[in-house]
Protein backbone atom coordinates (compact mmCIF):
# COMPACT_ATOMS: atom_id res chain seq x y z
CA UNK A 1 0.00 0.00 0.00
CA UNK A 2 1.37 3.19 -0.92
CA UNK A 3 0.70 7.36 -0.60
CA UNK A 4 1.96 10.38 -1.33
CA UNK A 5 2.46 13.68 1.11
CA UNK A 6 3.11 16.54 -1.08
CA UNK A 7 2.30 19.38 1.74
CA UNK A 8 5.67 20.38 1.12
CA UNK A 9 8.26 20.37 -2.12
CA UNK A 10 9.10 17.84 -3.13
CA UNK A 11 6.67 15.23 -2.79
CA UNK A 12 7.20 11.75 -1.25
CA UNK A 13 5.87 8.46 -1.92
CA UNK A 14 5.54 6.28 0.77
CA UNK A 15 5.42 2.62 0.79
CA UNK A 16 4.82 -0.90 2.34
CA UNK A 17 4.60 -4.01 2.81
CA UNK A 18 4.89 -6.38 5.78
CA UNK A 19 4.62 -10.82 5.50
CA UNK A 20 4.44 -14.05 7.37
CA UNK A 21 6.64 -15.27 4.97
CA UNK A 22 6.41 -19.21 3.56
CA UNK A 23 8.08 -20.42 6.98
CA UNK A 24 6.98 -18.92 10.39
CA UNK A 25 3.08 -19.72 11.53
CA UNK A 26 2.83 -16.19 13.36
CA UNK A 27 3.73 -12.65 11.47
CA UNK A 28 5.97 -10.79 14.22
CA UNK A 29 6.76 -8.30 12.02
CA UNK A 30 4.74 -4.82 12.50
CA UNK A 31 5.33 -1.47 9.87
CA UNK A 32 3.99 1.51 10.29
CA UNK A 33 3.75 5.02 8.27
CA UNK A 34 1.98 7.41 10.16
CA UNK A 35 2.00 11.37 10.33
CA UNK A 36 2.99 13.53 13.22
CA UNK A 37 3.76 16.85 14.10
CA UNK A 38 6.83 16.18 14.10
CA UNK A 39 7.33 15.15 10.58
CA UNK A 40 6.44 11.91 8.61
CA UNK A 41 6.94 8.81 10.83
CA UNK A 42 8.12 5.00 9.35
CA UNK A 43 8.86 2.59 11.61
CA UNK A 44 9.64 -1.22 11.58
CA UNK A 45 9.65 -3.48 14.34
CA UNK A 46 10.80 -7.24 14.41
CA UNK A 47 9.21 -9.12 17.01
CA UNK A 48 12.01 -11.82 18.49
CA UNK A 49 11.32 -15.04 17.42
CA UNK A 50 12.95 -16.89 19.46
CA UNK A 51 10.71 -16.24 22.20
CA UNK A 52 6.88 -16.38 23.26
CA UNK A 53 5.24 -12.94 22.32
CA UNK A 54 7.48 -11.49 19.94
CA UNK A 55 4.58 -9.73 17.51
CA UNK A 56 3.18 -8.41 20.57
CA UNK A 57 6.38 -6.65 21.91
CA UNK A 58 6.68 -5.52 18.45
CA UNK A 59 2.98 -3.94 18.29
CA UNK A 60 3.44 -2.22 21.69
CA UNK A 61 6.48 -0.86 20.91
CA UNK A 62 5.13 0.61 17.08
CA UNK A 63 1.95 1.83 18.84
CA UNK A 64 3.89 3.77 21.76
CA UNK A 65 6.35 5.04 19.55
CA UNK A 66 3.66 6.68 17.43
CA UNK A 67 1.35 7.86 20.09
CA UNK A 68 3.98 9.58 21.44
CA UNK A 69 5.34 11.43 18.55
CA UNK A 70 2.08 12.38 17.45
CA UNK A 71 1.40 14.02 21.37
CA UNK A 72 4.37 16.41 21.09
CA UNK A 73 4.14 19.70 19.42
CA UNK A 74 6.16 20.54 16.09
CA UNK A 75 9.11 22.58 17.48
CA UNK A 76 9.75 19.38 20.17
CA UNK A 77 13.73 18.23 19.73
CA UNK A 78 13.53 15.25 17.20
CA UNK A 79 16.07 13.19 18.98
CA UNK A 80 14.71 13.86 22.36
CA UNK A 81 11.33 13.02 21.25
CA UNK A 82 12.73 9.73 19.64
CA UNK A 83 14.71 8.84 23.01
CA UNK A 84 11.33 9.62 25.31
CA UNK A 85 9.57 7.60 22.57
CA UNK A 86 11.51 4.47 22.64
CA UNK A 87 11.96 4.50 26.26
CA UNK A 88 8.40 4.51 27.13
CA UNK A 89 7.47 1.80 24.49
CA UNK A 90 10.49 -0.10 26.06
CA UNK A 91 8.88 0.15 29.84
CA UNK A 92 5.48 -0.99 28.15
CA UNK A 93 6.95 -4.08 27.29
CA UNK A 94 8.98 -4.64 30.27
CA UNK A 95 5.33 -3.92 32.28
CA UNK A 96 3.58 -6.67 29.91
CA UNK A 97 6.66 -8.81 30.34
CA UNK A 98 6.73 -8.68 33.99
CA UNK A 99 3.37 -8.94 35.30
CA UNK A 100 1.81 -11.78 37.38
CA UNK A 101 1.50 -14.68 35.17
CA UNK A 102 2.22 -13.02 32.06
CA UNK A 103 2.52 -15.71 29.28
CA UNK A 104 5.42 -13.73 27.40
CA UNK A 105 8.30 -12.87 30.05
CA UNK A 106 10.95 -12.60 27.66
CA UNK A 107 9.33 -11.16 24.57
CA UNK A 108 11.02 -8.43 23.28
CA UNK A 109 11.86 -6.97 19.52
CA UNK A 110 14.01 -4.84 17.40
CA UNK A 111 12.93 -1.37 16.19
CA UNK A 112 14.07 0.87 12.95
CA UNK A 113 12.51 4.06 12.55
CA UNK A 114 12.91 7.26 10.69
CA UNK A 115 11.00 10.74 11.48
CA UNK A 116 11.62 12.89 8.23
CA UNK A 117 10.56 16.35 7.83
CA UNK A 118 10.42 19.46 5.19
CA UNK A 119 11.40 23.07 5.98
CA UNK A 120 13.11 25.89 3.74
CA UNK A 121 16.60 23.80 4.57
CA UNK A 122 15.22 21.00 2.71
CA UNK A 123 14.42 17.72 3.79
CA UNK A 124 15.95 15.67 7.17
CA UNK A 125 15.47 12.28 8.82
CA UNK A 126 16.48 11.22 12.40
CA UNK A 127 16.86 7.44 11.89
CA UNK A 128 16.67 5.69 14.78
CA UNK A 129 17.63 1.80 15.98
CA UNK A 130 17.82 -0.96 18.61
CA UNK A 131 18.23 -4.54 17.02
CA UNK A 132 19.37 -6.11 14.12
CA UNK A 133 16.39 -4.22 11.53
CA UNK A 134 18.14 -1.81 9.38
CA UNK A 135 17.76 1.57 7.13
CA UNK A 136 19.48 2.15 3.67
CA UNK A 137 19.29 5.05 1.44
CA UNK A 138 19.91 5.17 -2.08
CA UNK A 139 20.73 8.46 -3.69
CA UNK A 140 22.23 9.18 -7.11
CA UNK A 141 22.02 5.69 -7.82
CA UNK A 142 23.90 3.94 -5.09
CA UNK A 143 22.26 1.83 -1.83
CA UNK A 144 24.43 3.09 1.53
CA UNK A 145 23.25 1.24 4.54
CA UNK A 146 23.17 4.11 7.51
CA UNK A 147 22.37 1.40 10.27
CA UNK A 148 24.96 -0.89 12.33
CA UNK A 149 23.55 -4.29 13.40
CA UNK A 150 23.34 -4.41 17.07
CA UNK A 151 24.43 -8.28 16.70
CA UNK A 152 27.34 -10.48 17.57
CA UNK A 153 28.22 -11.31 13.92
CA UNK A 154 28.37 -7.76 13.37
CA UNK A 155 31.18 -7.50 16.45
CA UNK A 156 32.78 -10.36 14.68
CA UNK A 157 32.63 -8.45 11.40
CA UNK A 158 34.57 -5.05 13.20
CA UNK A 159 36.89 -7.32 14.74
CA UNK A 160 38.04 -8.65 11.82
CA UNK A 161 37.42 -12.24 12.60
CA UNK A 162 34.59 -13.28 10.08
CA UNK A 163 33.21 -11.58 6.39
CA UNK A 164 30.27 -10.70 5.96
CA UNK A 165 29.45 -12.85 3.96
CA UNK A 166 30.64 -15.73 6.72
CA UNK A 167 28.00 -14.11 8.84
CA UNK A 168 25.00 -15.21 7.17
CA UNK A 169 26.05 -18.64 8.27
CA UNK A 170 27.36 -18.10 11.28
CA UNK A 171 25.45 -20.08 14.42
CA UNK A 172 25.27 -16.44 16.18
CA UNK A 173 23.62 -15.24 13.27
CA UNK A 174 20.69 -14.97 14.74
CA UNK A 175 21.99 -13.63 18.74
CA UNK A 176 21.71 -9.45 19.08
CA UNK A 177 23.75 -7.59 21.52
CA UNK A 178 20.75 -4.63 21.96
CA UNK A 179 16.65 -5.04 21.52
CA UNK A 180 13.82 -3.71 23.59
CA UNK A 181 11.83 -4.96 26.06
CA UNK A 182 14.85 -7.11 28.04
CA UNK A 183 16.52 -4.81 30.38
CA UNK A 184 15.05 -1.00 31.91
CA UNK A 185 17.46 1.03 30.04
CA UNK A 186 17.53 1.01 26.54
CA UNK A 187 20.43 2.35 24.51
CA UNK A 188 19.25 3.79 20.80
CA UNK A 189 21.59 5.19 18.36
CA UNK A 190 20.31 8.20 16.47
CA UNK A 191 21.68 10.26 13.55
CA UNK A 192 20.62 12.99 11.47
CA UNK A 193 20.46 12.58 7.30
CA UNK A 194 19.96 15.02 5.04
CA UNK A 195 18.05 13.56 1.90
CA UNK A 196 17.85 15.50 -1.79
CA UNK A 197 15.11 15.14 -4.45
CA UNK A 198 15.01 11.57 -6.00
CA UNK A 199 16.49 9.73 -3.16
CA UNK A 200 14.85 6.70 -2.06
CA UNK A 201 14.84 5.82 2.20
CA UNK A 202 14.20 1.67 3.00
CA UNK A 203 13.69 0.38 6.28
CA UNK A 204 13.40 -3.13 6.43
CA UNK A 205 13.78 -6.33 8.84
CA UNK A 206 15.99 -9.19 8.33
CA UNK A 207 13.30 -11.02 6.51
CA UNK A 208 14.42 -8.91 3.75
CA UNK A 209 18.41 -7.99 3.92
CA UNK A 210 19.27 -11.47 5.08
CA UNK A 211 17.95 -13.20 1.97
CA UNK A 212 18.27 -10.73 -0.59
CA UNK A 213 21.65 -9.20 -1.38
CA UNK A 214 22.95 -5.45 -1.11
CA UNK A 215 23.45 -5.62 -4.65
CA UNK A 216 19.48 -6.76 -5.65
CA UNK A 217 18.21 -4.27 -3.00
CA UNK A 218 20.11 -1.48 -5.34
CA UNK A 219 18.94 -2.54 -8.19
CA UNK A 220 15.48 -2.62 -7.38
CA UNK A 221 15.33 0.76 -5.63
CA UNK A 222 17.49 2.29 -8.85
CA UNK A 223 15.24 0.93 -11.32
CA UNK A 224 14.35 3.65 -13.39
CA UNK A 225 10.67 4.74 -13.16
CA UNK A 226 9.50 1.84 -10.58
CA UNK A 227 7.00 3.90 -8.09
CA UNK A 228 7.78 3.16 -4.21
CA UNK A 229 4.40 0.58 -4.20
CA UNK A 230 6.26 -1.13 -6.78
CA UNK A 231 9.48 -1.15 -5.53
CA UNK A 232 8.28 -2.70 -2.29
CA UNK A 233 6.08 -5.49 -3.48
CA UNK A 234 9.16 -6.39 -5.66
CA UNK A 235 11.37 -6.95 -2.63
CA UNK A 236 8.78 -8.82 -1.16
CA UNK A 237 8.73 -10.91 -3.75
CA UNK A 238 12.24 -11.64 -3.81
CA UNK A 239 12.46 -12.22 -0.14
CA UNK A 240 9.29 -15.15 -0.50
CA UNK A 241 11.59 -16.23 -3.92
CA UNK A 242 14.38 -17.06 -1.39
CA UNK A 243 12.38 -18.97 0.49
CA UNK A 244 10.40 -16.83 2.72
CA UNK A 245 12.12 -18.10 5.88
CA UNK A 246 11.28 -14.96 8.10
CA UNK A 247 8.44 -12.43 8.21
CA UNK A 248 9.66 -9.50 6.05
CA UNK A 249 8.88 -6.04 7.13
CA UNK A 250 9.53 -3.35 4.70
CA UNK A 251 8.84 0.62 4.51
CA UNK A 252 9.49 2.85 1.11
CA UNK A 253 9.96 6.43 1.17
CA UNK A 254 11.08 8.31 -2.17
CA UNK A 255 11.19 11.40 -2.77
CA UNK A 256 10.11 12.73 -5.92
CA UNK A 257 12.73 14.40 -8.15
Amino acid sequence: MSKTVAALQPAIDFAEECDRGKVRDENQDVVRHTRTPLGDLMIVADGLGGYEGGGVAAEIVVDGVCAHLASLPSYFPPSRAIREAVTQANAEVLAVARAPDSPYPEMGTTVVMALLRQSGAGAQVWIAHAGDSRAYLLHDGRLRRLTRDHSAVQELIDGGMITPEGARHHPDASVLTRSLGHRSEVKIDIQKVALSPGDTLLLCSDGLWGYVSHQLIERVLAYPGLSADAAARTLLELALDAGGRDNIGIEIARLKS
